[in-house]
């Protein structure tokens, strides 16, 4: 074989070799690095845009690769991330405001959701509560610190009353109806599914008022102050939470089938959360003076020991939401 005959053998070894190496390690060519990240849902409906995220990959083509931590209620998602067992949580507009206090090196990324009538007023219709003058003197059940107890301000306040004028009984979310039962209450204030168990546990037996529009939770996507590799990896996870929104708005039956599934929820009750319900991603000013204002309350009705309202916008990192939609944020930057 002469050695012109050997360059060539030569070459195209090399190049089918190449090839093979090419073929074999494609994906680290073509997909975005992989993070995997730890993200703590609070196990309610509000969550939907992560459940379906998960049953449509919506994570898959994006740089990260999602474990879900299931936990009940906003503040132990809060905890889990200021603890650094997850990188990510699902908290209420009213943790971020309450936790702002306490001036914890956390921001939200972005808000995935609002609803204008989860938490309500439920009381006996016995008692002939038509209005919320008729709650002075009454014992009412909250969960202390938490969007229930502003949505009861609020509701007080609009009579000229405050929680001075009512007897306040602290419960955890899935003990206010019982303590209701048992009648150590006259009223509650419950946040779904809560309110909606309630129904189906008295029937009857229970008045829930129409306080729709009265207040607007969200729910929104926080973490510990974000360098760049959490910022790439909230870019990330937002990528995600758009094709499920987008999904939820296509398919919203389908949508609510994976919920159902998910949450061990029943139909009925999905049905009777659902039209409450806002999915959309954005960082707004709405958001910045709703914590701002629980943030106001919770100093003024003496909620915290801390005294002095931080700057909301120092916990809002809208890095990650400019990179994937710049339309939807709305604060100054």
């Amino acid at each position: 074989m002469d050695k012109k005959t050997l360059h060539l053998t030569a070459i195209t070894l090399v190049i089918c070799v190449g090839v093979i190496v090419f073929y074999v390690n494609y994906q680290s060519f073509w997909q975005p690095q992989k993070y995997l990240v730890t993200i703590a849902v609070s196990k309610t409906p509000l969550s939907t845009p992560f459940y379906v995220a998960k049953a449509i990959d919506a994570f898959d083509g994006t740089c990260v690769n999602v474990k879900f931590d299931e936990v009940i209620g906003g503040q132990k998602a809060f905890a889990k991330v200021m603890n650094g067992e997850a990188d990510f949580g699902t908290s209420s507009d009213s943790v971020i405001a309450f936790q702002s206090l306490a001036n914890k090196d956390f921001v939200t990324h972005v808000m995935f959701v609002q609803s204008d009538n989860d938490v309500k007023l439920i009381t006996r219709p016995s008692a002939q509560i038509n209005s919320a003058i008729r709650l002075k003197g009454k014992r009412i059940g909250v969960t202390k610190g938490t969007a229930s107890e502003y949505f009861l301000s609020i509701l007080l306040a609009l009579e000229g009353l405050t929680t001075e004028d009512v007897q306040l009984f602290h419960f955890k979310p899935d003990e206010l109806v019982h303590g209701f039962i048992d009648n150590k209450i006259d009223a509650f204030v419950p946040w779904e599914p809560f309110a909606f168990h309630s129904t189906k546990l008295l029937n009857k037996q229970i008045k829930i008022h129409d306080t729709k529009s009265l207040n607007i939770l969200s729910f929104n996507l926080i973490s510990l102050i974000a360098d760049k590799e959490l910022v790439e990896k909230a870019k990330c996870v937002i990528e995600g939470l758009t094709l499920a929104i987008d999904y939820i708005a296509s398919h919203p039956e389908k949508a609510k089938r994976i919920v159902i599934n998910e949450l061990k929820l029943s139909a009925e009750f999905i049905e009777w959360v659902w039209p409450d319900y806002i999915f959309k991603l954005g960082l707004n000013q709405s958001l910045i003076l709703s914590i701002k204002s629980q943030a106001i309350w919770a100093v003024e009705t003496k909620m915290t020991e801390h005294n002095d309202i931080p700057n909301i916008e120092n916990f809002i990192d809208s890095r990650a939401m400019l990179q994937v939609d710049p339309g939807a944020v709305n604060i100054p930057l």
